[in-house]
This record gives structure tokens, sequence and C-alpha cells, in this order.
């Protein structure tokens, strides 16, 4: 029986405990789940190729000794094997080849193959996230058998392709564009085009990057009447009755009331998905505008769809059969980054503190092939159970990539060896430089890069923010292509430049004992540097820092 079937023939109540009830798990529960699952895969990791490799030769009998003896792996663990994609040592064969980026501009894609296994368990997790997304309480629902959908994600072979090719035989999506289409268009005109069909037949689901949702919504009278918010008749063109009734009412109000037109005002959403790594900055403007607070998810190439929120939207959960999970407390992150021999400490979901900031470590299940894999994401634990909503597990928020990287609204990765790179190509005499991720005031993020401009070439040619700013920004388009989406698709200018005096690095290196990190380096070390910039004493010596 189809999802579309059991919404009408069985009682929401069993629909909702075939797909939701791993809600209802105890603790234990939770890691029994957890252990079984990881157990079988171990045993698939033992006969294959790759899982010899990682193994050393020695297949693990038990969970402890699985964390004990397999190291924690990165995708140059598996590049030569995932890369030339040779199905024959892997644990599984593979359905589906999912790909990314492995680092702008400078490394090919990375692949990562799904079993069949792997996409019927994300088929299932996706279609629980649909019925969260569309409920207001436990067990309570409302998602009609069919839906139109506008789906302002980019299609196979990214991860988020995945949706409407595991959703659509279940559930009677009709997807603007249709998929045939949108499969021919630039992920640009595939937003344009799908958002102008919502607004003339209708909308039921919105599911989209939240950087995309966001830039929609601050722009969403542009995109409902045409640049410079002009009305002509011959726009309405192709509009159901019903949305011409809504349009032509909210305009009359709006220009009643001297405000714009809300997104809630044309449409009455069953569900708003959002996926992204900013999606904690947008939430209470997106629900302000649509009427309905958004329904974050979170996964990626690498481990599929592995968490959800739920009913209340304050809080993710993860999927107990995605993954196994393992979490890198943040301060182990950092003593591993400052020393790379270092191995850092990893814990369970059992063994968590609310309140503190992780990196995530994937096992992935069903025949997936990352083992004790640093997917790059950070997590915070927010609370270790939540007992007003019933919970006994722990609930996350996503905070963002792992300091080593610079993730731009989720379309860009800036790691230190691009920036690099991009240095090298621009030829400006740049004698050092570290680069953080920023937010302007309209939570939009952006890079900000902090340079020191060698004195001799300086003193010949004089260079200004602006025009780093200009000749760098031309160099990060030729070099990252991903970079060229975020002003033509979100409007925003990604890179900030402050140019500091000549050697206040160096003083800062004598000062602390420690060079300044190249990205992501923490505030107060910004503000440290930033006293010794303008001459005064570090750390609330002159009063400097506003």
């Amino acid at each position: 029986m189809r999802f579309k079937e059991k919404l009408v023939k069985l009682p929401p109540a069993e629909v909702w405990s075939q797909y939701c009830s791993f809600l209802d798990l105890s603790m234990d529960e939770y890691m029994a789940i957890q252990f079984r699952l990881l157990e079988e895969q171990i045993a698939l990791l033992g006969g294959c190729g790759l899982g010899q490799r990682l193994f050393g030769g020695q297949v693990p009998r038990t969970v402890s000794e699985f964390r004990q003896n397999v190291p924690l792996t990165k995708y140059e663990d598996y590049a030569d094997i995932l890369l030339s994609r040779r199905a024959d040592q892997l644990p599984s064969e593979p359905v589906i080849w999912l790909e990314t980026t492995w680092e702008s501009g400078s490394r090919p894609v990375k692949v990562a193959p799904c079993s069949a296994q792997m996409l019927e368990t994300c088929q299932a997790n996706m279609l629980g996230a649909m019925l969260l997304a569309a409920s207001e309480s436990r067990g309570k629902f409302c998602l009609k058998p069919s839906a139109r959908t506008l789906y302002c994600l980019a299609p196979l072979p990214y991860a988020s392709g995945l949706f409407p090719v595991l959703i659509e035989p279940e559930y009677d999506m009709h997807f603007m564009p249709p998929l045939r289409e949108a499969t021919r268009m630039s992920f640009s005109e595939q937003n344009k085009a799908g958002f102008k069909l919502a607004v003339q037949g209708g909308m039921d689901i919105y599911f989209g990057m939240s950087s995309i949702i966001y830039t929609v919504t601050k722009n969403f009278n542009e995109f409902i009447s045409g640049a410079g918010g002009k009305w002509k008749l011959s726009s309405l063109a192709g509009f159901r009755p019903a949305m011409l009734y809504r349009l032509l009412k909210a305009k009359y109000h709006a220009s009643r009331d001297g405000k714009p037109i809300r997104p809630r005002d044309l449409f009455d959403l069953q569900a708003l998905l959002c996926i992204g790594t900013d999606t904690v900055l947008f939430k209470d403007e997106l629900e302000d505008a649509w009427g309905r607070r958004p329904l974050e998810i979170h996964g990626g190439t690498e481990p599929t769809c592995i968490g959800t929120e739920t009913w209340s939207r304050d809080g993710l959960v993860l999927f107990p059969d995605a993954c196994f999970y393992e979490f890198i407390p943040e301060n182990e992150m950092l003593r591993n980054m400052d020393d790379p021999s270092y191995t850092p400490k990893t814990y369970l979901m059992d063994e968590l503190t609310a309140g503190q900031d992780y990196e995530l470590v994937i096992t992935v299940l069903k025949g997936g092939s990352f083992t004790r894999y640093r997917v790059g994401d950070m997590y915070r634990c927010l609370r270790l159970k939540n007992e007003r909503d019933g919970l006994a597990m722990p609930q996350f928020e996503y905070l963002d990539r792992v300091p080593s990287v610079i993730d731009i609204a989720g379309f860009t990765r800036i790691t230190e060896g691009a920036v690099k790179r991009v240095i090298q190509m621009s030829r400006l005499e740049i004698a050092d430089w570290f680069a953080r991720k920023e937010y302007d005031g309209e939570k939009r993020a952006f890079m900000h890069l902090y340079v020191e401009v060698d004195g001799a070439a300086a003193a010949s040619h004089p260079m200004t923010e602006q025009i780093l700013r200009e000749h760098m920004s031309i160099y990060f388009r030729h070099y990252d292509h991903d970079y060229k989406d975020l002003k033509r698709l979100l409007g925003i200018e990604p890179l900030r430049i402050t140019l500091l005096r000549e050697g206040v690095l160096a003083e800062y290196h004598a000062r602390y004992g420690r060079p300044m990190r190249r990205i992501n380096p923490p505030a107060q070390d910004i503000i440290d540097l930033m006293y010794l910039q303008n001459g005064g004493s570090p750390r609330g010596g002159d009063g400097f820092c506003q």
C-alpha cells in the first residue's frame, strides 16, 4: 500500500505509528537499535575490500572493539575506491551514486554510494519528516493524499535530489516545475519557473534551502509582480480562479493598509520544510511571513537523511536506523586541530552533555561505506530528553561546518587551501591573512578576509579594501563555480576585506605564543588582534573594542 493510500484508508494513528514511532523509543531501546544495526554493518564491511582496509585485516567482534581499533576517517581514506566507483570493493551494491563538492575549486567532486537498503530507510524517514512537517502535536497531522509542491533544491546526483525520487512513488506530489523539465533548467531557472506556477495555481508544500526561501520571502512582492512591483493585466493570465481571488484580495488589503503582501496572504501551506546551514537564523521571520514555522531536516551526501525536528520544531532528533552516531566534544576537536597526531575521544548518544557542542562522526548503516567518518558538521546537544513532548532521546541544533571550513548559505565550502590558491592566482602582494565566517545585519553569511599587504608593494601600488575586494572577488568566482551563485541567486556579496597594518599578525603570534588560526579563529582572538592593530593593550587594555 502506497503512502498516499495509507493516508486515505488507515487511521491517522496507524500511519503515524508506521513512520514516527521512533520518537517513542526509550534511550535503551534507541541504543539497542544502534548496536544491532552496527553489528550487522560490521559483518558486511568485514566481507569487502574497503572494510578489510579500514579494519586492518582484523574484523571487530564487538562495538567496543570497533570503536577502539577502527580509526576515525575522512574522505581521503575512501577517495581511490569511490572516485573510481569500484563497487566490487564495497559492502553492498550501490543503486545510486551521489555527488557533491569535495573542496571548492581545487579537488574533484566527492561521490558517495547508496545501497538499496539505505534508500529504503531514507524513504521511510523522509515520509516521517513530511508527517511531522504537517503536524502541530504528537500524532495529529493534516496531509492531503496529493500536494502541489514547490521544490527548490538541486536534482540528482546531489543528495537533495533523493527527495523527489524517493517520495514520488509513494505520494502524489505535483512538483513545480515538473521534474523532467526541472532537470533541463539551471537552479535559478528552476526556482523562478516553480514559483511562477505556485503563484498561479497554488502550493501545498514548500521544500527548499533555507537561504533560498529566505531570499524569496524578502523579495516576495517582486517575485509575484515582476521587477519594480508593477502589476500588469497580462501577468494574470494562467491563474486559477481561487489564486486570482487571493491575489487580488491581498493586493487590495496591501494597498489599503500600506503594507507589502506576505506569502501567508496567498498560500495556506500544509508543510514548510527547510535544509541548510543557517536555517536557525531564519525560522522566526519565515514563520511570520508564511504562517507556518518551518521544519528543519538534516543530512548530507555521505549519510543521506539523518535527522528531523518534531511537531514542536525546537530541536533535531537523529534517526536511529540511518547511521551509528559518535560525537567528538568541541575541546577534543580543537585539540586535534592543533595537534593532528592526537586522536580525539568520541561519545555515544547516551553519553552526551546538554549544552555541549560536538563534531559528528557517522558509520553509515544498511550497507553504507563510510565508517567512523568525520562528516564535517557541528551540532549542539540542546537537551538529553524533552519531557514536554515525551521524548526520551537527545535533541540537537545544527551549528555549522567544522571550524576549518567556511560554508556560505550551503552553496560553497571554502578552506585554507582554497584561499591560498585564490591569493596565488590574484598575484596580489598579500603578506599574511586569515578568514572568518560572519553575518550581516540581515543574517546573511559572508566571508570576512583580514589581510596584510606587503609594505614595499603597497608603497608603489596603494591598495584599499575596496580594490582588494573587487580584485579577489573576480578570482574567487573564477576558481569556485559555486561561489558565483551566492550573488546571482541570493543577492549577497560573499566577501568583505579588512586591511591590517603590516606586521600585526606577527605581533599577535609573539604576544600569545601561537599564530592566528587561518580559518574561523575565535572571536576573542580577533578582538585581541584588533587591539594590537589600533595600538592598544589586549583583553580590556584601553577600551577600543566596540
